[in-house]
């Protein structure tokens, strides 16, 4: 019997080390310091514990079931305890020796969705007025411009151009009825509006002596009118003159009117015959602009006597 006290003793110190070396291994602390009150501790339930513990070892095959009331063979205590020292060394290599589990972590692949950008819309081009247009434009007339500057000058009027002028050129052109005139010089411009052409004028001035007592033939020897016509482009005007007379421009919109009617006295009593004095005879001045404006004027001679 006190061989198998001795056996129970030794299987049990065995296994207290084992239980030390478990507990190491899992990170407990085992130091002597006080972490639960003495009056707390309940024997029986660590014991259980124990008992469990050890009825699992026994359950895996770890460890030989042992009849501790028979007698106990020598060579199966020895086998027990060789096993236990194998299991010591396990764990012992186990603990200083850890497996190393290198797990490659893989970079994540980040996708990064592209919006399309959007579309800003398109600015304006603001155009600096570096080019100016002195003076004023008057439709229907004709100008002539040099061109001051580095680049072509562009001249147009309603779209239509008018002019490409190289830089120290000049051109001329002739506007129409046009509303609007644009000089440019590269992404430079100036735009300003274009004068409508105003209508011609028409000044008539009576020269000769007319009326009663007045022959027709001092009336035909010199220039009975005087007709001025006003234009800003008077090199443009139509001018028409209906009636027996006879017409001299003598300046730029100026023209002499003289009766031409009568020849000889036979001609003025056949004239005069059942009509009452004093007799008239009649002209008529008739002007059109290039902007198609038409203005008409008349002009009378009267005499009395041949």
């Amino acid at each position: 019997m006190k061989g198998a006290r001795d056996v129970k003793f030794v299987i049990y110190q065995v296994l207290y080390i084992f239980v030390v070396c478990v507990i190491a291994l899992k990170g407990a602390n085992i130091d002597l310091v006080e972490v639960i009150s003495k009056q707390d501790i309940v024997k029986k339930q660590y014991a259980d514990s124990l008992k469990a513990f050890i009825d699992s070892l026994l359950a895996l095959g770890l460890v030989p079931k042992l009849d501790f009331d028979s007698a106990v063979n020598f060579e199966d205590f020895q086998k027990l305890q060789v096993q236990l020292q194998q299991m010591k060394t396990q764990l012992s290599v186990v603990q200083t020796q850890p497996q190393l589990r290198l797990e490659q972590k893989q970079p994540e692949l980040k996708i990064e969705e592209k919006k399309p950008e959007e579309e800003k819309p398109l600015e304006e081009k603001k155009i600096q007025a570096d080019v100016q247009i002195s003076g004023t434009f008057t439709q229907y007339l004709t100008y002539t411009v040099k061109n001051p500057y580095n680049g072509t000058l562009v001249i147009s009027a309603d779209g239509r151009t008018l002019a490409s002028i190289p830089p120290g050129g000049s051109a001329t052109f002739t506007l129409g009825g046009e509303k609007s005139i644009t000089y440019r010089v590269g992404e430079s411009s100036d735009t300003k509006p274009i004068q409508k052409k105003p209508p011609p004028e028409i000044t008539m001035t009576r020269l000769a002596q007319m009326g009663e007592g007045i022959s027709v033939r001092n009336i035909q020897s010199q220039v009975g009118y005087r007709v001025q016509i006003k234009d800003v482009a008077p090199e443009q005007l139509k001018v028409t003159v209906s009636g027996p007379v006879r017409v001299t421009q003598s300046g730029p919109g100026t023209y002499d009117i003289t009766l031409n009617f009568l020849t000889s006295k036979s001609a003025f009593e056949a004239f005069t015959e059942g009509k009452e004095e004093p007799y008239n005879v009649a002209f008529t001045i008739t002007v059109v602009d290039a902007a198609g404006n038409k203005i008409s004027r008349q002009g009378i001679f009267t005499f009395t006597e041949w």
